[in-house]
């Protein structure tokens, strides 16, 4: 009776786990299958897979953000030109970047943006590089200098002090005073003054202006002299004194309706001034003959005036005619022309102490004067052709930091019997 109802429950068991299974089948037959997709199929042979190739470089990212501008989608430039200023801030493309945002921004008509922080080399800190603007026209630099404005009004002085000193020629020897000098030079720096404030020259205006207010009164002092027999001084000083305060008005009105290349202007006034200059001491060298004294020593006797005036105003306008043919045929730089100037300053000082030393007359002395001007002039143009023309983009801070040619390190040393240990030395470059 026991053993029956065993197998009854075994039976019972058996019976329940065969249902479950068939139930647990039947179910998962039953439930859908969540669908498979195919693999991707491989790219036909011999064509390689596309990547879109990504401009990270900042000559890349240029020209990217160019080739934006040139087909007007300005929003995807600006982008672009930003983050080349953003993540390359002191790559060369930055400073290109950073002036076509100042561009596009003020299109835009919102104004100049802040400049953005950039984070230089080191020792850069509390530096910043301006570009200077040049014109594509003539090559000169388009801005005034503090020291060209300098010059400019020093000038103005000197010459305010020589039409002063002109008037008190012209009175009487018992009115004479050295009034109009100071008021002259009051007059003339005052005049200079307001012309840089009010009158907007650029650099080509400065040298015409100063050409003419001072070879006009040169000029008339020269015909004066040369076509009086017995001149006048007097009458002279006066005529030097009138004929340059009419030239400052003639120069204002010349300035504002000329357009000259700065640097032909330049060397139009120079090359009239040398050749005033040598005209005079040219002739004072060689004008002039070698007299023989009773008593049996030779002294030198100077040319006449008229013939002084003569050859200094055939310099003057001799060289103008010189200057203008040179200007007309070459690209020469405001600052050659300056710096040659200097040069024939610094010849004719050197001339003047040699001719002195050597000979002691006035013949010498001039001769000196007249050799090292040209001398001075001439070395000084021929070496300074580096300064014409406008110079190469220059955007590094600084200059590479040279290292030490010789300087401590650690070295690995192998002594005779094979074994390396570490020794302290010396390491650089030899040159």
């Amino acid at each position: 009776m026991i053993r029956s109802a065993a197998a009854t429950v075994r039976m019972l068991v058996a019976v329940a786990a065969i249902a479950f299974a068939s139930a647990s089948a039947s179910a998962r037959a039953a439930a859908p299958e969540p669908p498979i997709a195919p693999p991707p199929p491989p790219p036909p042979m011999g064509e390689p897979s596309v990547v879109p190739a990504l401009a990270t470089s900042p000559a890349q990212l240029l020209a990217a953000a160019d080739a934006a501008v040139d087909t007007g989608n300005l929003d995807a430039a600006a982008a672009l030109y930003d983050q080349i200023a953003r993540d390359h801030p002191t790559s060369p493309e930055a400073s290109e970047a950073r002036r076509a945002l100042k561009i596009i921004m003020v299109r835009r008509g919102v104004g100049p943006i802040a400049p953005l922080p950039a984070a230089g080399p080191p020792g850069t800190t509390g530096i910043v590089v301006r570009r200077e603007p040049y014109s594509l026209r003539t090559s000169e630099r388009l801005r005034l200098t503090a020291w060209e404005k300098l010059d400019f009004g020093t000038t103005a002085f000197l010459y305010g002090m020589s039409v002063g000193f002109s008037f008190a020629l012209s009175e009487s020897p018992n009115n004479a005073s050295v009034a109009p000098v100071a008021l002259g030079a009051l007059v003339y720096t005052a005049g200079a003054v307001a012309y840089l404030g009010t009158g907007e020259p650029d650099r080509g205006d400065l040298p015409l202006v100063l050409g003419i207010t001072s070879f006009a009164p040169t000029t008339a002092l020269l015909l004066y002299n040369i076509g009086k027999d017995r001149p006048d001084g007097r009458t002279a000083a006066l005529v030097t004194a009138l004929t340059g305060l009419a030239s400052v008005p003639v120069a204002v009105i010349a300035a504002r309706n000329l357009d000259l290349d700065p640097g032909d202007a330049q060397l139009v006034r120079d090359a009239g001034f040398w050749g005033l200059a040598l005209g005079t001491t040219g002739m004072l060298a060689f004008g002039g003959r070698t007299v023989q004294s009773p008593y049996g020593f030779a002294s030198y006797q100077q040319p006449s005036d008229r013939k002084l005036f003569t050859s200094s105003l055939l310099g003057l306008y001799g060289a103008l005619g010189l200057g203008a043919i040179a200007a007309a045929n070459s690209e020469v730089s405001l600052e050659r022309v300056r710096v040659t100037t200097w040069g024939g300053y610094g010849g004719a000082v050197l001339g003047l102490l040699f001719g002195a030393s050597a000979a002691d007359t006035d013949k010498g002395l001039w001769t000196g004067v007249t050799i090292g001007a040209l001398a001075g002039l001439v070395i000084t143009f021929a070496s300074t052709s580096g300064l014409d023309g406008i110079p190469p983009d220059d955007v590094a801070l600084r200059a590479p930091r040279r290292r030490d040619r010789a300087a401590p390190t650690l070295l690995s040393v192998t002594d005779a019997e094979g074994h390396t240990h570490p020794t302290f030395g010396l390491a650089g470059t030899l040159f």
